[in-house]
């Protein structure tokens, strides 16, 4: 365990770089600087001089400028040097520019945005015509372009076609270049390539239905290098990106990585197109990476302390369980060890020779154990490496068990006592080692929790001390306080017990108190083990519920549907599929303004059928309870006829609360008054994190006498036992370019990440690490009891003792503990999770911005559906309040 627990740690953390990063992006993950000039190419001056241009443009030599870059990533240090490939560019106009549309492509507007890239032959396939070549002067000839396949479909442009030019004045293309012609027509295989991602509007056009306008689309044409400063006079922009690898980073690099992309993002380097270019390209490189590393050191810094506290309670436990093993084989060897002391052994002697067992067992254990750590390690893919540390926790393990024998070897305990006879103790060793747990437990509670949560990578890496050492400490004072309150517990019971006729219970809670089978220990060990077992539960309820809430509070609905604008013709054919209950348009107003006498913040402004979203986000936690009141009708005074709102909590100016009155929404349909409903942290299928303000959207348009936006979004609530997929698939049938997110799937998402699958692993080996433990330590506090036993059970059965009887004060023996074990492993099972939560940050973990409450039972707060798995639990009882 102590071999194989630390490699697959690092393993996990490992893979959840790759799975982090693997998800991502280019535009995510690359090195990318945009710079607004073209290389090699003096800066444009504001106004041109009306001398034509003559003859063709030459082809401009940008192998330097490549060569350049790549200098520039050779200077990078190790492990970003690494991790970003050969460096590629484009360049592109800095304005578009607008051609006659064709009228079988049925657009409005044809936009194009003039570009030229040096490696295009590389990443596409040619499949008609030629690549583009330079064009003469003189304003007569059309400018050859390129583009892909789904750009000319869009566009209805065909291979030799001609399309004009629009627009006029200083600089626009159509003064110089009337026309351009497609000459080559190509394949981008992959459109979601990093390649084409970098070249937006590249691979395929944008086409966007304006509802006043009609069909808006806009793409990129290819033209050839020696085009782009004549056709852009040098207004264009350069665009410079390294791709980003991180298949060869390990975890342990994270740190070095990300500090060194935040110092990469603060550098101006200037990179010439040549050795005379008086004025280089001054390189800002940018990288969007670091939002990656930042989550995935938070998400580190969450595990590893889940990890520790998980670690730490069975680790105790074992010391508590070695401890009873060693006083078990001190007990067996009892008559031996007495006999070689009254020969004149001393007591250093009997330890040795003990210790000395107990180190060729041990030793020899830990040996075999390490080998197959790593044997297991290799067997399940763990390519963490061996480092000193595990080999020292190896060897501690090998060592303590001939400590544990030498210190239960004692002269003075080779003699059998009754505890309660035995003469009382006058050593302070044990107060003082007992006051100053109790003090440490206090003062690692009183630090936790005035520190506060630390968020995101200010964690740090590794494991906090003070998150690990803390819920130990506070297990093992509460563990003490129970032994030291255990006799006078025992004691009650037992008086409680003398008046009864049968002997059972009196004999056992006597035996209880008078002779406890094997001392406190056995508490400690039990105690320890149920606390494990009930944090994990605890602490897994909470991630995993989170994750599921979050989702759901991120999607808002059964159903997710933005892109496309869903009006009320398309919502009704939604709300026709098979499983639909209820479709809520959001409508999109634009920007506001709460004018009131606390200031005057600006907020973005949605609207929605209020009882329509009510219905469909009954379920959904984290719902504001007024939403209702939004449709409400209200009376004729000034107050009454305010439109109610929503606001979130960064849209609140100062003094700003519900029921808050005054306020007038200025917004770009008119200005309205408003009354505030509610103020809320956050709103159910909106943008997180923003200043928002929800209304209903007939109350705002009486208010305002216009319409109440656009809706680009909408919630769908489906019917009890509705097919997900089938809905999702039809949506996307009606609107072919919407993006439906299902909550569910953005959890199980969620919960496929390593991290996710390597916690609740972890969780369930510390609830079975639990049992066995306790089972250990129920079946050794058994056999250090059986010799007294086997003596009190072989008089009283002479007396007429029945089996079931002495059965019955077999179960005393044990049962007290296993109750006190119970009862403070349950509260321990309580404060350690609010412990955690209170000083370590899980968002990372739960993919939302608010840090999740303890889940405390998760299984009984609501009944799941039938047919659901126990895994799924948590998932359905976090979307209801």
């Amino acid at each position: 365990m102590l071999s194989t627990a630390p490699r697959a740690v690092a393993t996990m953390h490992g893979d959840q770089v790759a799975y982090e990063t693997a998800a991502a992006s280019g535009l995510s993950r690359d090195v990318i600087s945009v710079v607004g000039a073209v290389p090699g190419v003096p800066p444009p001056e504001m106004y041109y001089a009306d001398e034509p241009v003559e003859g063709t443009p030459a082809e401009p030599d940008w192998s330097p400028f490549l060569a350049n870059l790549d200098a520039v990533r050779g200077e990078i240090p190790e492990p970003l040097r690494s991790a970003m490939g050969m460096p590629q560019f484009h360049v592109s106009a800095a304005d578009l520019t607008y051609t006659d549309p064709v009228p079988a492509s049925e657009l409005a507007e044809a936009k194009v945005l003039l570009r030229t890239a040096p490696g295009l032959a590389d990443h596409a396939e040619l499949v008609e015509g030629s690549w583009p070549a330079a064009t003469p002067a003189g304003g007569t000839h059309p400018v050859e372009v390129a583009v892909s396949r789904a750009v000319a479909d869009a566009y209805g442009w065909e291979l030799g076609g001609q399309y004009g030019t629009l627009g006029s004045g200083a600089g626009a293309v159509a003064d110089r270049y009337p026309s351009l012609v497609v000459t080559g027509i190509f394949e981008t295989g992959d459109p979601d390539a990093d390649y084409w991602l970098h070249n937006s509007l590249g691979a395929r056009a944008s086409v966007i239905a304006d509802p006043n306008r009609g069909l808006l689309g806009t793409a990129s044409v290819y033209v050839s290098p020696a085009m782009i400063v004549p056709l852009t006079r040098g207004y264009a922009e350069t665009r410079v990106w390294y791709p980003v690898s991180t298949d060869d980073v390990t975890a342990a690099a994270v740190p070095d990585l990300l500090s060194q992309v935040n110092g990469l993002s603060t550098k101006v380097i200037p990179v010439p197109a040549g050795p005379d270019d008086p004025t280089p390209i001054q390189l800002r490189p940018d990288s969007r990476l670091s939002e990656i590393l930042d989550r995935l050191l938070a998400q580190r810094t969450g595990v590893d302390a889940i990890v520790a506290v998980l670690a730490v309670g069975p680790l105790g436990a074992t010391v508590a369980v070695l401890a009873l093993g060693a006083r078990l084989v001190v007990d067996r060897r009892r008559s031996a060890l007495a006999l070689l002391r009254a020969r004149g052994a001393s007591g250093g002697q009997l330890r040795l020779l003990m210790g000395g067992e107990g180190l060729v067992v041990g030793l020899g254990s830990a040996a075999v154990g390490f080998g197959a750590g790593l044997a297991l390690s290799t067997w399940l893919g763990m390519d963490a490496p061996v480092t000193v540390s595990q080999v020292g926790l190896a060897l501690a393990a090998g060592l303590a068990p001939a400590v544990a024998l030498a210190l239960a070897t004692s002269p003075a305990g080779l003699r059998t006592t009754r505890a309660d006879l035995a003469p009382r103790s006058r050593s302070r060793v044990r107060w003082v080692l007992e006051v100053l747990v109790v003090a440490g437990a206090a003062l690692a509670t009183w630090l936790l929790l005035s520190r506060g949560v630390v968020a995101g990578s200010g964690a740090g890496s590794g494991v906090d001390p003070l998150v690990a050492a803390a819920p130990l400490l506070v297990s093992l004072a509460l563990t003490l306080l129970a032994v030291r309150a255990y006799p006078w517990i025992a004691l009650a019971v037992e008086r409680a017990l003398a008046p009864r006729r049968d002997l059972v219970p009196f004999l056992g809670a006597a035996r209880a108190t008078r002779d406890p089978a094997g001392g406190p220990v056995p508490a400690v060990a039990l105690v320890l083990a149920v606390a494990v077992a009930a944090t994990s539960a605890v602490l897994y309820s909470t991630v995993s519920g989170g994750v599921v809430r979050e989702a759901w509070r991120a999607t808002g609905a059964d159903l997710r549907i933005s892109g496309p604008v869903v009006d009320e013709p398309a919502a009704e054919q939604i709300a026709a599929l098979d499983g639909v209950e209820v479709v809520v348009p959001v409508g999109e107003v634009g920007d506001g303004v709460l004018q009131g006498d606390g200031g005057s913040p600006r907020a973005e402004v949605y609207t929605v059928d209020a009882a329509a979203l009510a219905t469909a986000q009954a379920d959904v936690a984290g719902v504001p309870e007024t939403l209702g009141e939004l449709a409400r009708a209200t009376g004729s005074g000034e107050a009454d006829d305010a439109v109610p709102v929503i606001l979130t909590r960064a849209a609140a100016g100062p003094g700003v609360s519900p029921g808050s009155t005054g306020i007038t929404l200025a917004t770009q349909e008119g200005n309205v008054p408003v009354r505030v409903a509610d103020v809320a942290d956050e709103l159910p299928g909106l943008p997180a994190d923003r200043s928002l303000v929800l209304a209903d959207a007939g109350r705002l348009a009486a208010g305002t006498g216009d319409s109440s936006g656009y809706p680009r979004l909408a919630l769908v609530d489906l019917a009890d036992g509705a097919d997900r997929s089938a809905v999702a698939a039809g949506i996307v049938r009606l609107l072919p370019t919407a993006v439906v997110e299902d909550p569910d799937q953005e959890a199980d998402e969620m919960l496929a990440a390593p991290v996710s699958g390597g916690l609740v692993i972890a969780f369930v080996l510390a609830v079975l690490l639990a049992g066995l433990l306790c089972a250990a330590a129920v079946v050794m506090t058994l056999m250090l009891a059986a010799p007294a036993r086997a003596r009190l059970l072989a008089v009283l059965q002479t007396l007429g003792l029945s089996p079931r009887q002495g059965r019955g004060l077999v179960g005393w023996e044990i049962g007290p503990w296993a109750v006190v074990a119970l009862a403070v492993g349950a509260v321990l099972g309580v404060a350690v999770p609010s412990l955690v939560l209170a000083a370590v940050d899980v968002t990372a973990l739960t993919g939302g911005i608010t840090q999740p409450d303890a889940a405390y039972d998760p299984c009984s707060s609501a009944r799941p559906p039938q047919g659901s798995s126990w895994w799924c639990w948590p998932r359905w009882v976090s979307r209801r309040r």
